[in-house]
């Protein structure tokens, strides 16, 4: 079986490429193992369920990291409130 090596800079980054390989090898095993007829089926649940789940998970650790660095400088944290909501994020809700 090839190997491939990942460079990192944090062990944020590290957790995240490995949810993502963990997230590809998934993919790839549900599509070998879904009964004939389901597959896209099975795939698209998958993708729509832990692709989003993977997304949050490398947003939250990458606005978190941004955080820390912030605080490590001696930055002074303010509240902010969130933006309305994109248009992806309501084509992905199945608003347009």
């Amino acid at each position: 079986m090839p190997s491939l090596t990942f460079e990192y800079r944090s062990e944020t980054e590290r957790v995240a490429i490995e949810r993502a390989v963990a997230f590809v090898a998934e993919m790839h095993s549900l599509a070998q193992t879904t009964p004939d007829g389901h597959v896209l089926h099975a795939c698209e649940g998958f993708a729509l369920d832990a692709g989003r789940d993977l997304l949050r998970f490398t947003l939250q650790q990458a606005a978190q990291a941004r955080i820390d660095v912030a605080e490590e400088k001696g930055a002074t944290l303010v509240s902010a409130r969130a933006p309305g909501r994109s248009t992806s994020s309501d084509a992905a809700s199945g608003k347009c």
